[in-house]
């Protein structure tokens, strides 16, 4: 409540704290949680009005509703309209590392040329896959014969199997290029990575607006001799990549950019290290002519996604970004690739179902911008003649010139003036209505953060945006999502904020929904562990398992076997927490993450074993924490480095320690490598550690991660760092061969 004072000093002085502090409220844009879910609204269908002012501001009683551009000159406005609020990641033509040749791979043989095929029934692991049957793109793969791994921005096959025999037999060196994942599909190699050479973007007089995305299919029919038979080039940044049968589908991120370039480029010749062979470079126009974006290479020859394949939202944006969805035929790569586009805010997390691809994104609703908008709307009689013709002319102001934000913020700039220069008496009593209306809106819309899902339906290679729907609070990582059946599942957290309105700080609390094929909510379970956050997810079968933290780690398990009826079957606490959590059987849950007292400090490295057949109460039936207080594994954060086999009861963790001596004030000699275990349903033993700690050069590694993944075929086992792949037996983990790979190179000598 704003006071008055007896001097006309004083009450200048008033005004101006007044004015200071709304420019806090607006700065702060505090938020508050109101627990209670939004209701499902009709769903507005606006069409897309070319150069219209639109505030850039979320509603969440709106319904998210799907549409399509129906002309370049929509889809032209639409950029424009977002412009300069935009987020540009990623690599781009200008300022990244060049080097003289502008070729982008050579292949190389290895010691000699071994060619053969696959061993008969050689059995070997898969990639650490979320879903059955959808195969995740990853650094290695292995066809239970050979070992395809990306390592130093080259990718290495070796023949891996006999270990005895284990070599590299061919090497494609890539240049000018960060080299991201890869598949393997019968006898074709498919490489993603992100391209940046400023010669090929001269050469073909084409620019990206936010990097470039390649994808190059080899031929394997003999692996010592990779053969490239297909070469693609997509505008945008490499985002994520899944897998179904014979169809890669892969995501990449553009940022919205309008702007004429000439059309087509199409080259002659037979590609060769990224360029056309010869020296011309044949126009078939070289009229300037506006291309819709984002725009693809095909062996050179310019297109982009049509018109009618790029959607976007009935909501505005902040920070526009394309999302594209490719999906291509491995194993028929002269086939077309089909692509759609979606416009969408900055994007999070990817999950792939058997059947939809569903992307990820936050929203918040900004109190400060609701209170804006009440506030404007109370002094619109109050605006003189004069300055409602400017605010006319900002909203009529060429996009170009002033994005929508801006718009925005000279309007709201308009109006706070007004504010300023009345009575103090009016400004309290309008304080006061705007504070009533605030908190009503507030109760309206429910939560002030909001996961965004975007749902794509793919089938062999068809690609169907089905449309979005949105839940409160934020998620994780993938493990957050699941479908079963017809139903989406997901667990978020809301976070902790600070309610201006309450006066006090709001705690975060975690909730689970379900929703129906059209995205709608249909049943939601909310509030559980006030005060802590979701550290890790596990949707198995009809039940979640779910992990958060604060002090103590609650492990839940939750029935979501009736969607409509989502209950808490039970918990456990006990210290410490579980960053990723590992299905061992249907009675067994691993979860491995970090030890710590009860008062949340860490002590160590932990491995898990939870029993869920009393589902009411679980229990953590054996454990495993390493002495070394700071010890880490990558397998935290990134599933695919975790690798297990029941059969075999052989679990596998990168792990590094770096522990420092605080008696003697020095750095103790850590390790670095992989633990091997053996575990079993209810005992996990540490059997030993595969060590990377030393590259060729000698040089010790114990101040980073080294080992990035494991694999085995049939009774050996393989562990692979950067610059090293060793082979063991799993057996009694005895040491079978070292194949090097190419470390990174150093401009000085190595002693």
């Amino acid at each position: 409540m704003i006071t008055r004072r007896g001097s006309k000093m004083t009450q200048k002085m008033s005004s101006i704290v007044i004015g200071m502090a709304l420019i806090a409220l607006l700065v702060l844009g505090a938020c508050t949680q109101l627990q209670q879910p939004p209701q499902q609204q009709p769903t507005q269908q606006p069409t897309y009005i070319v150069g219209a002012y639109n505030e850039a501001k979320f509603d969440p009683v709106v319904a998210v509703s799907t549409k399509t551009f129906k002309s370049a000159s929509e889809l032209s406005s639409f950029i424009k309209d977002n412009a300069n609020q935009q987020y540009y990641g990623g690599y781009g033509g200008i300022g990244m590392p060049l080097t003289s040749d502008v070729g982008m791979v050579k292949v190389s043989a290895g010691a000699e040329s071994v060619q053969s095929a696959p061993s008969a029934g050689s059995q070997y692991s898969q990639t650490n896959n979320q879903v059955a049957g959808v195969d995740e793109a990853d650094i290695i793969k292995t066809d239970g014969d050979y070992i395809y791994t990306i390592s130093n921005n080259n990718v290495y096959i070796i023949k891996a199997y006999p270990g005895a025999d284990a070599q590299v037999v061919a090497t494609l060196k890539y240049q000018d290029s960060d080299l991201q994942s890869l598949f393997i599909q019968g006898k074709h190699l498919a490489v993603f990575g992100n391209y940046y050479n400023a010669g090929f973007f001269k050469e073909t007089d084409f620019r990206p607006t936010s990097g470039l995305t390649f994808l190059n299919i080899y031929e394997l029919s003999d692996p010592s001799a990779p053969k490239l038979v297909k070469e693609y080039k997509f505008e945008g940044n490499y985002f994520n990549a899944r897998m179904k049968g014979d169809f890669a589908y892969f995501v990449v991120r553009s940022a919205p950019e309008d702007r004429p370039i000439p059309m087509p480029l199409i080259f002659e010749g037979i590609v060769n290290g990224g360029v056309p062979v010869g020296d011309e470079v044949v126009r078939s126009d070289t009229e300037d002519k506006p291309i819709p974006m984002p725009r693809m290479l095909d062996d050179f020859k310019r297109s982009s996604v049509p018109i009618g394949d790029i959607y976007y939202y009935n909501f505005p944006y902040r920070n526009p970004q394309f999302v594209t969805v490719h999906a291509i035929d491995l194993s028929a790569p002269d086939e077309p690739i089909s692509s759609k586009t979606i416009a969408v805010e900055y994007s999070q997390n990817l999950y792939m179902s058997e059947n939809n691809i569903y992307i990820t994104y936050t929203e918040w609703v900004q109190e400060w911008e609701l209170r804006q908008e009440i506030s404007n709307t109370f002094l619109e009689g109050r605006i003189s003649a004069t300055d409602l013709a400017i605010i006319e002319k900002i909203k009529a102001a060429d996009n170009d010139v002033l994005s929508q934000y801006e718009k925005q913020q000279k309007i709201s700039n308009i109006y706070n003036s007004y504010f300023y220069l009345l009575p103090q008496k009016e400004q309290d009593e309008l304080n006061d209505q705007i504070e009533g209306l605030l908190e009503a809106k507030l109760k309206e819309i429910g939560y002030l953060e909001y996961t965004v899902i975007n749902k794509i339906a793919v089938n062999n290679g068809e690609i169907k945006v089905e449309g979005s729907g949105k839940v409160p609070g934020q998620i994780i990582n993938q493990f957050s999502m699941d479908e079963n059946g017809d139903n989406f599942r997901i667990a978020t957290t809301l976070s902790q904020r600070w309610s201006r309105l309450a006066k006090q700080q709001t705690e975060s609390t975690n909730n689970v929904y379900a929703l129906d094929k059209d995205m709608k909510i249909v049943g939601m379970l909310e509030g559980l562990a006030p005060g802590e956050q979701i550290y890790s997810t596990r949707f198995i079968g009809s039940r979640l398992y779910m992990v958060t933290f604060r002090q103590v780690d609650p492990f839940f398990v939750i029935d979501l076997s009736n969607p409509r009826e989502i209950k808490e079957l039970g918990k456990l606490k006990l210290p410490g927490f579980s960053r990723y959590l590992h299905p061992y059987d249907a009675d067994t849950i691993i979860g491995i993450g970090q030890e710590s007292t009860e008062q949340g400090r860490v002590t160590g490295l932990k491995i898990s074993l939870f029993d869920v057949s009393d589902v009411a109460n679980p229990k953590e039936a054996a454990k495993f924490v390493t002495d070394e207080r700071y010890a880490q594994s990558t397998a935290l954060w990134e599933h695919k480095a975790f690798l297990f086999d029941k059969e075999k009861q052989l679990l596998v963790i990168p792990v590094y320690s770096n522990e420092f001596d605080s008696e003697f004030g020095k750095q103790q000699q850590g390790y670095n490598g992989a633990f091997v275990f053996s575990i079993a349903s209810d005992s996990i033993k540490l059997r030993g550690l595969i060590d990377h700690s030393r590259n060729q050069t000698g040089q010790d590694y114990y101040y980073q991660p080294m080992v990035e993944r494991s694999l085995w075929i049939n009774e050996l086992l393989y562990t692979k760092s950067p610059a090293l792949l060793r082979i063991n037996k799993i057996e009694d983990l005895g040491s079978v061969k070292n194949v090097q790979l190419q470390g990174t190179p150093t401009n000085f000598p190595v002693y």
